[in-house]
């Protein structure tokens, strides 16, 4: 069931209650009305609208519902969110646009799922609201936000495929993710273990905190049967081997799962998984790992940055013990590569309120907005550049608690972007991909099963 407005008032009073500590939330939050007043567009052009919008249960998703009282101030405009647990909303989303439904008109997405939403035009085009000067305010500032995140929710559709690199805009972000590896601290210093860089190091690494302590888990990673479980320690180690999911050959698409690389990255990685994860490894989602690090019952992890983050925070049971480090590469490289993940908000194509939508689009991807979503230790991977150079939040999130977040995430940031092919039918390959990894790691030849995968994956192109 939807969290609508009870669901929201219950947000509300939670952020007011954790508010009493985090005074520059509110101060941050006046300055944005009053820089909104000041900018060159009418906010209340669309005063008396009433809009929708769809987000998943997340973090990022409190910290803009805590603002809302704002924007409806600043607007007249009412907003009612709907927000659905993450295993319920995404077959929600792609069945509410897909039926082009207008109940919805504004929608939180990832980059992934708005591939395969992008041939059926089920999102609207932001382009003609962007350029719009009676729509978007001067101080908006579109190139604030990191190129590789621009750079990933714009493209055109080609033959019924996506064509990156040039086109429309078809979401803006809002927040997203880079992969990292993060560890306890505590644990390592106890039994003397290095940070490892490589599948290999890790395996080690694994092998001799089992030996000091049969009862903790080396390794936190997801292994689900879901795509979910590739595209975070998965895509990126692997990328820095030189695989690719897909590649051009002959000037035609083709699969790179079954190369000479792809092969090399299967065999260390599958060894690290065997000796370095949880025997429920199949059954692992994020819940699971972040669990696991929080708790200490595992000692790494290699996931979204934000979880690390989240945990340090004060009060929590794991406050300050959490480190973080870029993610693994291969033994014969010394540079690493992180995917990343970015949470997006895109209006729906078959919005009747469409100008109200893009309002709120515009004001919840604001400067101020995200940064007061930062500061409140929500929305701690703001997509804008601006974010990170602004001395609220750099004073904030380098509190002892938070250890090296801060100087780890610039250093990861130079180098995270789109490790995926843009492809329509996305999720279909990578589903098989996360099914033939488990088979690899349940003692399947990695070399006989990759071909099988590739060819599977070149059946249904």
């Amino acid at each position: 069931m939807p969290r609508k407005l009870a669901a929201f008032r219950g947000h509300s009073a939670n952020f007011a209650r954790r508010a009493l500590i985090c005074s520059t939330l509110w101060a941050g939050t006046a300055v944005a009305v009053t820089q909104a007043n000041a900018d060159d567009i009418n906010w209340r052009q669309f005063e008396g609208a009433s809009i929708v919008w769809a987000y998943d249960i997340h973090p990022y998703a409190d910290a803009v519902a805590a603002q809302l009282p704002e924007f409806e101030k600043l607007t007249g405009i009412k907003v009612t969110p709907e927000l659905y647990p993450d295993d319920a909303y995404w077959n929600k989303l792609t069945i509410q646009l897909s039926t082009k439904s207008p109940s919805w008109d504004v929608v939180g997405t990832g980059i992934q799922p708005a591939w395969d939403l992008a041939p059926g035009q089920l999102l609207e085009p932001l382009d003609p609201y962007l350029n719009d000067p009676k729509l978007t305010a001067a101080t908006y500032d579109y190139k604030d936000f990191f190129p590789a995140l621009r750079d990933s929710l714009t493209w055109k559709v080609k033959e019924g495929q996506i064509e990156a690199g040039s086109g429309q805009v078809w979401a803006i972000p809002h927040g997203f993710e880079n992969i990292q590896l993060f560890y306890r601290k505590d644990i390592l210093d106890k039994y003397g273990i290095d940070v490892p860089t490589t599948p290999p190091q890790m395996s080690a690494a694994c092998e001799k905190l089992k030996s000091a302590d049969p009862a903790i888990t080396p390794l936190g990673v997801r292994g689900v049967r879901f795509w979910s479980s590739i595209h975070t320690a998965a895509i990126s180690i692997a990328k820095s081997y030189g695989v690719r999911d897909f590649v051009i050959k002959d000037g035609k698409l083709e699969t790179g799962l079954d190369s000479p690389e792809s092969i090399a990255f299967h065999k260390d990685y599958v060894d690290m998984i065997k000796k370095c994860a949880a025997p429920s490894f199949a059954n692992d989602n994020w819940y699971q790992v972040v669990d696991g690090i929080n708790s200490g019952r595992t000692a790494m992890a290699i996931d979204s940055n934000m979880f690390g983050f989240w945990n340090d925070v004060t009060g929590k049971p794991a406050s300050g013990k959490i480190a973080f480090a870029p993610p693994l590469h291969g033994p014969n490289t010394k540079t690493f590569e992180s995917n990343i993940w970015i949470w997006s908000l895109a209006m729906n194509a078959a919005s009747q309120k469409k100008g109200a939508a893009w309002l709120f689009i515009q004001w919840a991807t604001s400067k101020q907005v995200e940064l007061n979503g930062a500061v409140a230790g929500k929305l701690v991977n703001s997509p804008r550049a601006s974010t990170w150079s602004d001395k609220t939040w750099l004073e904030y999130a380098a509190k002892p608690e938070f250890n090296n977040f801060v100087a780890t995430f610039k250093i990861v940031q130079d180098r995270a972007t789109l490790a995926f092919t843009p492809r329509v039918g996305f999720a279909e390959a990578m589903n098989a991909w996360a099914v033939a990894m488990q088979k690899m790691v349940n003692g399947a030849d990695v070399k006989a099963t990759l071909v099988d995968l590739a060819s599977e994956i070149r059946s249904s192109m």
